[in-house]
This record gives C-alpha cells, sequence and structure tokens, in this order.
C-alpha cells in the first residue's frame, strides 16, 4: 500500500488505488486467505476502496523446486518450471528465431532494395487479407481478452501463433524472388509484413517493452498508435507518404548463451 503512495503521496495513490479503479491483487495461492479475508478488513477500517478482483497465482517452480524466500532461489495461473537454459532457449528460438528474424529480414530487404522507401500497395490478394485477419484477431481480440483474464501466457501463446503465421507467409511468397519477376507483388508482400511486424510489435509491448519500443521506433509507429485498437487503424499510407526513410536495422534480440555460472 505504501508503495502506491500511502498516505502521503495523493497523487501516486490517485493513479495506483483510485476510488471506484479497477484496482486488482495479484498474489501467491498460497495466501490467498490473508488477501481474501484480512485484508479487505483492514483496508475497510482505514477507509480505503477494497480490489475489486484477487487473482491467485500458482507457483514459478525452479527446475521442478518451488521458489521461496526461505530456500533463496528466489506465475500466473498453473504453476510454471523455469531454468535458465528454458529462457535462453525461448529467446532465442521464439523472440530471436520467430520474431526477431521476421523484422529483420523483412527491414533489411526493405531498407537494401527500396533504399528506406516504404513499400506502396498495389492491391492485396487473398494471401495478404488472410493474414491480416489473423493478426487482427490476435491483437484486437485473442490477446486483450487474454490479459484481461490475467493469462499472459495464452495471450503470448497467441502472439506466437501469429509471428509463425508472418514466417509462414514470407517464405511462402519470397519477396527476395518477387523482385525480379513482379517488383509490384514485391513491394505489396512487404508492405503486408510491415504492417504485421507493426502490429505484432504493439501487441507484445506489455511483454517486452524495451525492445518491442526500440522496433516500433526505428520503424515510424506513431506514439499514439501503439495500442491493440489504434494499430488496426489507418497509419501506414500516411507514414508512407511521408519523408520517413528506414535504415537498416540492427538485431533486435542477439543470441544468448549459457555461462557456466547459470549451469
Amino acid at each position: 500500500l505504501t508503495g502506491c503512495g500511502y498516505p502521503d503521496d495523493a497523487d501516486r495513490m490517485a493513479r495506483y488505488w483510485a476510488e471506484g479503479g479497477d484496482i486488482t491483487h495479484i498474489i501467491g495461492k498460497d495466501i490467498v486467505r490473508f488477501h481474501a479475508v484480512y485484508w479487505p478488513a483492514f483496508l475497510m477500517s482505514a477507509k480505503l476502496p477494497l480490489p475489486k478482483q484477487i487473482f491467485g497465482h500458482g507457483f514459478l517452480l525452479n527446475r521442478g523446486e518451488k521458489m521461496s524466500k526461505s530456500v533463496g532461489n528466489v506465475t500466473f495461473g498453473n504453476d510454471g518450471s523455469y531454468s535458465a537454459e528454458a529462457i535462453v532457449q525461448r529467446s532465442n528460438s521464439d523472440l530471436g528465431n520467430a520474431f526477431g528474424n521476421l523484422a529483420q529480414r523483412t527491414l533489411s530487404f526493405i531498407a537494401k532494395n527500396l533504399d528506406g522507401r516504404l513499400p506502396a500497395i498495389h492491391g492485396h490478394d487473398p494471401a495478404d487479407s488472410e493474414l491480416f485477419d489473423l493478426i487482427d484477431r490476435v491483437v484486437r481480440t485473442d490477446m486483450p481478452a487474454a490479459m484481461a483474464d490475467l493469462a499472459p501466457s495464452v495471450a503470448i501463446d497467441a502472439w506466437l501463433r501469429a509471428a509463425f503465421a508472418c514466417n509462414q507467409y514470407i517464405d511462402a511468397q519470397a519477396p527476395w524472388s518477387l523482385r525480379k519477376t513482379d517488383p509490384q507483388r514485391m513491394e505489396t508482400v512487404l508492405a503486408t509484413l510491415y504492417i504485421a511486424i507493426a502490429q505484432l510489435a504493439v501487441a507484445v509491448l506489455p511483454v517486452i517493452p524495451a525492445s518491442a519500443t526500440a522496433l516500433l521506433d526505428h520503424m515510424g509507429i506513431p506514439a499514439d498508435k501503439r495500442s491493440y485498437n489504434a494499430i488496426g487503424d489507418h497509419w501506414y499510407s500516411p507514414l508512407a507518404e511521408s519523408d520517413f526513410t528506414l535504415a537498416a536495422p540492427k538485431p533486435l534480440f542477439p543470441r544468448l548463451e549459457l555461462t557456466e555460472a547459470d549451469g
């Protein structure tokens, strides 16, 4: 409560513990009784707003062992197992290969072959529309619903499915081949990917804020378009018609390696 500003910082308190606000307490599942029975009584005694809901999350297991302050090895929903190996594997495969590589090769291709000019759209075909429909459903419906249900793992799984679909799309459309056979189709494919990558970056902002923000900054995405709903609005054409030039990107997720200390 003091971390939210009580009792001296009224502005901070109004931000995190607003009267009538949507207050959610997120606590470990083994202390639900204390936070669902005793803590509300304390708040009522102090005439402070009660939480609208209390969410008891599962334990985060370190290689199968419960993490705790007493053991000294200090998730949402069900218990989840953590290990340094798992973090490295997920970062390198899901972030690095699935999304980072997608952004890297798409943006690099645009920077190199179009001199940083954002590609023009020359009419979409069914493959483009199918990808847009999937991305829109994931970003505007599936992920917000999962986050509202305090199920970030479900939201991330949906996001990964969309990232995998983008990789399947770029492999199938092969803009590097279209460069010689159909330059207009190549530009449409690249524009489709540019829009999809921006939408996915916005969708994953709550999970990897620093990396996603760096990518969105590099892509020139306006600050007022960086929300679940706004990123689906009309923003690409104005950006493409502006004086924005895409620079060659840097790797978004450098490959991680385990050290002896991580073993």
